[in-house]
């Protein structure tokens, strides 16, 4: 079972005891900058590790509470899964506690903690009242979760600090955490330089992993293509980390300024740089609305970019409503599907709402009344799956490359994780083809709407009720085929291309048919397909062929039977095609050449015979074979003709004489 892994951090009003809490959990002032030490306050967003008593290591980020810095707060919390929402008991409920529960709900972090500090400088009535403030305000803002979870304590004397690590302990089973699949990106929360080391970049891992041989990444939304040299987790060289844990990464050729706070670090080719973004947003400032034209600040990851809200329905909204809008940002970013974002207006310090984003790259700017709203309802309500589909249906049944799939969707991570999933499968089944065990997966990788081909080493797509029309249709057309033809084997492969496939480049339509004979689809022959369970008919006029091929044949023995040489009936004439290939297809005739044939028991006495001469004397020879069995110059030349074909024996240029291939 892959292990998830988390990050926790703390949220509230300033000077409400966040930084003291992580000091008392971890031992560890995350306040490092000289500014913050004379201040008393936290500027700069801080990092700590806790070691719970299960053993579990996970990090802390601690955020700073006063307004001016609620662009670092939201940059901390867009990592977080689990938030120690701080109120003092002393003050209770201030600004900056709702603002940042607001956020908190905004961003969708799945469990918040209330923690109750000072309780060592109030009495209990007014501790009581504090813990009723606190739980309304969750309430309000949280209306579907449970009953939250308040923590009274002093950092100051320790007491229910050991109560809160006991619980975070047990909690830490409990929380879903980020999953590794998926590309791996990181945006960067802190940039600096080591001496003799060099760049190192810090942030929280969203998706994926990083480490090992493998691995080109780059800084977006620049795309400048990095090495990493080292990989730090808690402060320890590791060789690989993934999403959840806090990461330290020691870039290779690049200097601090050219990579800043707010940029991406990505798998390259993983994302797609945009200035628009098509989001569902939602006001929750009770002073102002969101309006049609206006421009905010996008919070997003660790970036902060200026932006011009579009409506795509409607004017304005308020509190509690939403509306799908496109974003026009000032400065590129690379964003994913259904990331979160944050929206504030910076010249009144106001966070008037967030959203998340539905398309990462839209093909365009979006004008009110000329955009299909029901497209982005479609991403929202049914998944990015719903694009794929939509992509892949409108390419009407033509394969596209998974390089192709890969590059349009970038930033989408579900289809990223298809794609992946469908690449590992396809290697899976070559494996066990072959038997070997060095690719070992599950059917969570299986992928049950996309119909994969290999060609040139490449994979090819196309939606699998897309593949299994195209089945039907071929299944219809030998069904018809078989009726018509009783006694053939079944259709000429590049017949039915024409017939139905002619759109097709030839080599899809062999990759296409090369998996359908993986699969069993159907049944092939030499130069035929057939249904899988199609036997040719061999009814009384059937039998009355065969039985006259072998019997003239038995009787010339060596003098070979030319098809035409048997006088047929005219219905005999019309199947007399189909039962010869029947009995090739079976092994009882050897066709010689055009219209020669002979049964394959006397055929092999000449082949084994020449086999055993050309071992001995490096040839055979027409005298050899006319003198062992009698056999005339004609129809030697006829044998030789399909040894040659076969690659049995090759002509040297004297008609008389055969040698070794």
């Amino acid at each position: 079972m892959e292990e998830r892994h988390y990050v926790i951090g703390t949220a509230g009003h300033i000077d409400h005891g966040k930084t003291a809490l992580v000091k008392a959990l971890c031992g560890c002032d995350t306040d490092r900058l000289k500014e913050e030490k004379e201040r008393g306050m936290s500027i700069a967003l801080g990092f700590a590790s806790l070691l719970l008593p299960s053993g579990k290591k996970i990090s802390i980020i601690d955020t700073p509470g006063h307004e001016k810095f609620i662009r670092s707060m939201v940059s901390g919390a867009m990592g977080m899964d689990l938030v120690l929402l701080v109120v003092s008991a002393k003050e209770g409920v201030m600004p900056q506690t709702k603002e940042h529960l607001a956020i908190l709900r905004l961003l969708q972090i799945k469990k918040v903690i209330l923690v109750l500090t000072m309780v060592d400088l109030v009495d209990s009535a007014l501790l009581m009242k504090r813990e009723e403030e606190v739980r309304e305000l969750y309430k309000a803002l949280f209306r579907h979760e449970s009953e939250p979870k308040i923590f009274p304590l002093s950092s100051y004397t320790g007491e229910g600090i050991s109560a809160l690590k006991t619980y975070l302990s047990e909690e830490a089973e409990k929380i879903e955490g980020k999953s590794s699949k998926g590309f791996f990106r990181m945006p960067v929360d802190r940039v600096f330089s080591v001496a003799g080391a060099g760049t190192i970049v810090t942030g929280t891992a969203l998706s994926g992993k990083i480490g090992g041989a493998a691995g080109i990444y780059c800084i977006y939304p620049e795309e400048r293509e990095v090495k990493v040299r080292n990989i730090q987790v808690h402060g320890e060289d590791v060789p690989s980390a993934y999403a959840g844990e806090r990461i330290a990464l020691n870039l290779q050729g690049i200097e601090k300024a050219a990579c800043k706070k707010g940029d991406i670090i990505a798998e390259k080719g993983s994302l797609q740089p945009s200035f628009l973004l098509d989001c569902r947003i939602e006001c929750i400032s009770p002073f102002f609305e969101i309006k049609h034209n206006q421009h905010l600040e996008l919070l997003i990851g660790t970036a902060h970019i200026p932006c011009k809200v579009i409506f795509l329905e409607g004017e304005r909204i308020k509190k509690g409503e939403s509306s799908f809008v496109q974003l026009q940002l000032q400065e590129k970013t690379a964003s994913v599907f259904q990331e979160r974002f944050i929206l504030r207006n910076d010249a009144e310090g106001e966070t008037l709402g967030g959203g998340l984003v539905l398309d990462p790259c839209p093909r365009g700017r979006h004008r009110r009344g000329r955009f299909p709203l029901r497209f982005l309802e479609a991403l929202e309500n049914e998944g990015e799956e719903t694009l794929l589909v939509s992509f892949l249906k409108k390419r009407k049944r033509n394969f596209s490359s998974f390089t192709e799939l890969k590059k349009c969707f970038s930033g989408f991570l579900k289809i990223q994780e298809i794609v992946e999933a469908e690449k590992i499968r396809h290697l899976a089944s070559s494996n066990v083809e072959n038997n070997t065990n060095s690719v070992f997966f599950t059917e969570e990788n299986e992928n049950t709407f996309l119909f994969t081909i290999e060609l040139n080493g490449e994979l090819f797509a196309i939606l699998s009720d897309e593949e299994m029309l195209m089945r039907k249709e071929v299944e219809d057309y030998l069904r018809d085929f078989h009726k018509k033809n009783p006694y053939k084997l079944g259709e000429k492969p590049m017949v039915l291309y024409s017939k139905l496939f002619s759109s097709y480049n030839k080599n899809t339509y062999k990759a296409l048919l090369k998996v359908w004979e993986e699969k069993g689809s159907f049944r092939f022959g030499e130069g035929f397909i057939a249904l899988s369970d199609y036997k040719p008919v061999k009814d009384a006029l059937y039998t009355k062929i065969a039985n006259a091929l072998v019997n003239d044949m038995q009787k010339g023995k060596y003098s070979f039977m030319k098809l035409s040489d048997h006088f047929w009936l005219s219905e005999e004439k019309k199947r007399l095609s189909d039962v010869v290939a029947s009995l090739e297809n079976k092994g009882t005739l050897v066709k010689l050449d055009g219209e020669y044939y002979t049964l394959r028991k006397l055929f092999d006495s000449l082949k084994n015979f020449s086999l055993e001469k050309m071992e001995k004397e490096g040839e055979i020879t027409i005298d050899a074979l006319r003198e062992e069995f009698g056999i005339s110059r004609k129809n030697a030349k006829l044998f030789f003709k399909a040894t040659d074909r076969m690659g049995i024996t090759k002509d040297r240029g004297f008609e008389s004489a055969r040698s070794v291939p």
